[in-house]
């Protein structure tokens, strides 16, 4: 602030003496003292309206609680607030010892909206009404050291820190009484400007708008692992004096980091498509928001008469999945597709999704059959994949068959990006009977012109074996006809209901993923989540997808550098020869001793597996 003495003797000094002479208690002399304190006034607007020009020097004061601070106003420029308080209140009493406070509610700032903003609906009944008595006691579980009562009146609410608590339990509360603080929202509002003015949106860049968003002080050097990049973030102030942050190579304190985070680019997700009732020989389609394709499982259901010889057609590559046996009603068909290496190395990254989890047991695919109780029969064996021209394409010939793929194997059509065009099949008419058990396939083809009868009869092993098996194929695939509305209806008809389920790769999308630790749940009570989540879409390239995740923090084991396991296994060799006169013979043994002191007890190990995230770098 500006000294206004400075501002009077430099009046003094320009004035003439018939004025400067005049004594301080004259007209003349406050007149002159008014005139230096509004001079040295002018001064300091004019400096602060220099400073408040630049988020580094501007003032975060507000004159007053209905004008911003010069701070706010620059931060409204990059549309970036402050994070007010979460509870309004009337009144705050603190306890004279430091152990607890009260706060005083009125019509204006009410208790039920203090509780609405940190509870949410889960106070009130049913019917959304309030209770008589609001139970305060809830705000226990957010805020643990700390109990909550109300006062005298339905208007006061007490808070009383346990014997066992700590002042940083009170201080947790606090935060959600006051507004963010200036030094933490000019932190963030400088990591913003730079980022939103830099026209910067790289992976470090997000990452860290994210953890300034969360009050830390985004750490320098990030680390990338396959398609992820790994930023960490540290309390405020910490990183002063850091040697690492000016050297090469890895963050050499990575555990005293407050915050980890991990942005994932065209994170693998899993996409599910529901065909609640597809008719038979209709086309519908399935999109697939990937850039890479994938084979999906598949669950078909069939209620209401038996499906025999249900078939998956992609129309779009010509691939055709036929299970060789019949659906009973009540039954689900699940098949999962062998997939090659080279098909699932696309989707390999850092984060492992559980994507294609069935391989690791059955490389070869799986088809089972489950009934309505439960019980599920392997029917791997009754599965064929086709592959080759439009095998329902009225000018094809059976010639065209030495230019496709028929085996037996558990492949579902491929799904490439976009819009896919699929149909389903059945090679047996609704009214078809099949003569004989499961075991006996004795079924034949019915004449052309016959009512009844099957369109695909059961085949038995032979005929897959040889050409029988393909041309029966081929024709029952140009026989097949689309089901008419009437047929839907008709109770006799099978009715079906298809679930498919692959992995994707959405283009221009993105993953962050924060663990919520500590830190993140105090953020998360001042409000700042909501915030980091528009902030982050502001920031990034227009047409890209942002995804953020707050999931559990990944399981953390430490191994003792002193434990070792070791085996030891002894050998000795003799060899022995009498001297006498005897024929030359010779003896060997391979006697063989473990020692094992009997006081050591049973072998055992014990260990912990972290599923959550398969990397080294999460060793602790």
């Amino acid at each position: 602030m500006a000294d206004p003495r400075q501002r009077r003797e430099r009046l003094l000094s320009k004035l003439p003496r018939i004025y400067t002479a005049q004594p301080s208690g004259s007209v003349v002399g406050a007149l002159i003292d008014s005139m230096a304190a509004s001079l040295a006034q002018l001064d300091d607007s004019l400096i602060r309206t220099q400073h408040d020009r630049w988020v580094g020097l501007s003032s975060d004061v507000r004159p007053n609680d209905a004008l911003p601070s010069a701070l706010e106003r620059l931060g409204q420029l990059l549309q970036v607030r402050r994070l007010p308080a979460r509870i309004h209140y009337a009144r705050l009493n603190p306890n004279p010892d430091g152990t607890g406070l009260s706060l005083d509610f009125d019509a204006r700032n009410p208790l039920e909206a203090a509780l609405d903003e940190l509870l949410g609906n889960s106070w009130r009944e049913a019917d959304g009404s309030a209770p008589r008595v609001p139970p305060v006691e809830q705000l226990g579980g957010l805020f643990p050291g700390l109990q909550f009562v109300l006062g005298t009146t339905d208007s006061q609410l007490l808070v009383q820190q346990n014997p066992d608590a700590t002042p940083q339990d009170l201080a947790r509360f606090r935060s959600v009484l006051e507004p963010e603080d200036g030094a933490r929202f000019r932190q963030r509002l400088l990591i913003t400007a730079r980022v939103r003015s830099g026209g910067l949106t790289s992976p470090r860049a997000l990452l860290a708008l994210a953890l300034a968003d969360l009050g830390c002080d985004p750490c320098p050097r990030a680390e990338r692992y396959a398609d992820t990049t790994l930023l960490r973030g540290f309390a405020p102030g910490s990183r002063k004096g850091c040697t690492g942050c000016s050297s090469q190579g890895p963050c050499p304190r990575p555990e005293q980091a407050t915050v980890e985070a991990w942005l994932t680019e065209n994170p693998v997700l899993i996409a599910r498509h529901q065909e609640p009732s597809p008719g038979l020989h209709r086309v519908f389609q399935v999109r697939n928001p990937s850039i890479l394709p994938d084979r999906p499982v598949v669950r078909l259901h069939v209620s209401r008469q038996p499906a025999a010889y249900p078939a998956l057609r992609s129309v779009d590559t010509g691939e055709i999945l036929i299970y060789t046996g019949t659906l009973k009603p009540g039954e689900t068909l699940i098949l999962q597709p062998a997939l090659t290496p080279d098909e699932t190395a696309p989707f390999n990254g850092y984060e492992n999704s559980g994507q294609h989890g069935w391989l690791a047991a059955f490389p070869q695919g799986r088809a089972t059959v489950l009934n309505a109780e439960g019980a599920e029969r392997d029917v791997s064996g009754s599965v064929f994949y086709l592959w080759g021209n439009r095998l329902d394409d009225p000018s094809s010939t059976l010639d065209t068959l030495r230019y496709g793929v028929l085996e037996q194997k558990v492949l579902t059509p491929r799904l490439h990006r976009g819009d896919n065009n699929w149909m389903l099949l059945t090679f047996a008419q609704p009214q078809a009977e099949f003569a004989g058990s499961e075991t006996q396939h004795t079924s034949r083809f019915a004449d052309s012109k016959a009512k009844s009868g099957t369109c695909f009869a059961l085949l038995d092993g032979d005929m897959g074996n040889g050409g029988g098996f393909s041309q029966a194929l081929f024709e029952s695939i140009s026989k097949t006809n689309t089901q008419s509305a009437e047929e839907e209806n008709d109770p006799n008809s099978p009715r079906f209901s298809l679930h498919l389920e692959w992995a994707t790769r959405p283009p221009a999308t993105f993953r962050l993923r924060i663990p919520k630790n500590s830190w993140v749940a105090d953020a998360a009570l001042r409000g700042a989540l909501g915030p980091l989540r528009s902030n982050l879409i502001r920031a990034s390239a227009a047409g890209v997808r942002a995804l953020v995740d707050f999931p559990e923090p990944p399981l953390r084991d430490v191994q003792q550098s002193n434990e070792a396991f070791s085996l030891h296994t002894r050998q000795v060799w003799n060899e022995a020869h009498e001297p006498a006169d005897q024929n030359l013979s010779i003896r060997s043994t391979l006697p063989q001793t473990e020692e094992h002191a009997t006081g050591e007890g049973q072998f055992s190990m014990r260990g912990v597996f972290d599923t959550t995230r398969l990397n080294w770098s999460h060793a602790g």
